[in-house]
């Protein structure tokens, strides 16, 4: 069972640095012990009764609380090893002389932790559920032709819908990206959560996504959890050209661009033959060339790029668990990279997974990038100043 046993792991801190330390009957730490159990097997509960554990069949009222209660144990663990360590440093200076303890009893420390990790929990799935602001950010790649400065990409990532975020969700999100007149649009993969037949409606807004050049996306791992070959004629269907180990080029002010997209590692297993990025790179066109791969590393590893544009961390979700998912991803959780052959943005996400929902310090985006030229003259007529 995925995740059951870090789940296990918060199950006994908790249960050794809270529950035994109440001074409550016995009867009441086994009943609080209990559902401490029952909601740090929700990834079985939700593979073993809900039939999926990255889509279970539950109501969205139902999974949200679920949810809510996961995070906040989650959030309340991480309360209680600062309270851990604030307790082992007092006793360290109680040696030296000081008489310093933390403060309240044991029973009014719990119930502050357990109230603040609850409303840190609801306050962080709220924020996950909104529509997510535009964040621009600049990015200076040194091929750049003068003639292409100012070229802009809205990047939207894990977008997931489906369970948590539907139609409406979608609708306003595309409106706030169309605002945005974008040269290109990219999704980088992860848009869906179910079936073409069971979230038809929802997804149907992005046929509206405009953009000057086209609307482009790469597969994420989700999409073969779902059948991506039947999803692939939904996306051609709604005018999102999948990328799928294929690039595009495009003639603009007589400077070329390569756009080319990399499935998703996720594909081998699902039938689909490796990419060699080496002998991809060969057919292509000269020119500034900007790589879609949902997983920040792996298979782009061997392909030269000016840009590479990914997701897939949802930016750790959780300010403090940040460094954890950067392990798993080479330290590329979030944000802006300058490697050594190429630039990478990793996008925090724009919606949310609904089997971790909550966000805390690292919000969603609507990402606007734009494209800078070190070497902009005064006599070159750039992008940001012509109308093509």
């Amino acid at each position: 069972m995925r995740l059951l046993f870090p789940s296990l792991v918060l199950f006994f801190y908790v249960l050794v640095s809270l529950l035994l330390s109440l001074p409550y009957q016995p009867f009441i730490k086994v009943v609080a012990a209990s559902v401490l159990l029952i909601l740090v097997l929700k990834y079985t509960i939700y593979e073993t009764i809900g039939g999926s554990f990255i889509a279970p069949d539950f109501p969205p009222w139902l999974l949200l609380i679920m949810e809510v209660l996961y995070s906040a144990l989650v959030i309340l663990a991480f309360l209680l090893v600062m309270k851990d360590c604030l307790a082992l440093l007092l006793w360290l200076s109680r040696l030296f002389g000081s008489g310093q303890h933390l403060p309240f009893t044991p029973g009014g420390r719990g119930i502050g932790l357990l109230g603040t990790a609850i409303a840190l929990s609801l306050f962080g799935t709220w924020k996950a559920l909104q529509v997510p602001n535009v964040h621009t950010i600049e990015v200076t790649l040194p091929r750049l032709p003068a003639e292409l400065d100012g070229f802009s990409i809205v990047q939207l990532s894990d977008l997931h819908i489906g369970i948590l975020l539907k139609g409406k969700w979608l609708q306003a999100v595309v409106t706030r990206t169309n605002s945005l007149a974008a040269d290109f649009v990219v999704l980088t993969g992860d848009m869906i959560d179910g079936t073409p037949e069971a979230i038809k409606k929802d997804i149907e807004p992005l046929r509206e996504l405009k953009a000057r050049h086209g609307v482009f996306g790469v597969t994420g791992n989700h999409e073969y959890y779902f059948d991506v070959q039947r999803w692939l004629p939904v996306f051609k269907e709604l005018g999102v050209d999948i990328l799928q180990n294929e690039y595009r080029t495009f003639s603009i002010l007589g400077r070329n661009m390569v756009l080319a997209g990399f499935s998703d590692p996720a594909g081998v297993r699902y039938g689909e033959s490796g990419l060699n990025p080496e002998m991809f790179q060969r057919h292509l066109p000269e020119g500034v060339r900007i790589l879609l791969q949902h997983r920040p590393s792996g298979d782009s590893d061997g392909f030269v790029t000016d840009l590479q544009l990914s997701g897939h961390t949802h930016g750790g979700n959780l300010f403090f668990i940040k460094w954890l998912i950067a392990s798993f991803n080479g330290g590329l959780v979030g944000g802006l990279f300058d490697l050594d052959r190429k630039k990478l943005y990793v996008s925090p996400g724009t919606g949310i997974w609904a089997g971790f929902s909550c966000r805390l310090g690292i919000p969603s985006e609507i990402t606007r990038i734009i494209l800078k030229s070190p070497s902009t003259g005064e006599n070159t007529c750039s992008l940001s100043q012509a109308a093509y």
